[in-house]
């Protein structure tokens, strides 16, 4: 069933069903790894707001890990754009 679905998207992608799980499991990795790095620095600086939110979107949206790494590039200069405002 599952190989089925596979090799129907492959067939409408022009691609093998192989290229089809190798990507899939990229993104996977990819989405993991910056969830994993973001919900690490949530818990590290005592964030609550956003790791609810990476907890929840993690697990109910699919972004591909944008959202993370929008966080990830806010936190990194948090500084530099609070001073900027003064």
């Amino acid at each position: 069933m599952v190989l089925e679905v596979y090799n129907e998207l492959a067939t409408k992608l022009g691609m093998s069903a192989d290229v089809v799980v190798i990507l899939l499991l990229v993104m996977v990795t990819w989405k993991l790894i910056w969830y994993g790095i973001a919900l690490y620095k949530t818990i590290k600086e005592n964030n609550k707001k956003w790791f609810v939110i990476f907890f929840v979107a993690a697990f109910v949206l699919n972004d591909v890990g944008i959202l993370p790494i929008v966080y990830l590039l806010m936190d990194k200069y948090k500084g530099k754009w609070g001073k900027k405002g003064k």
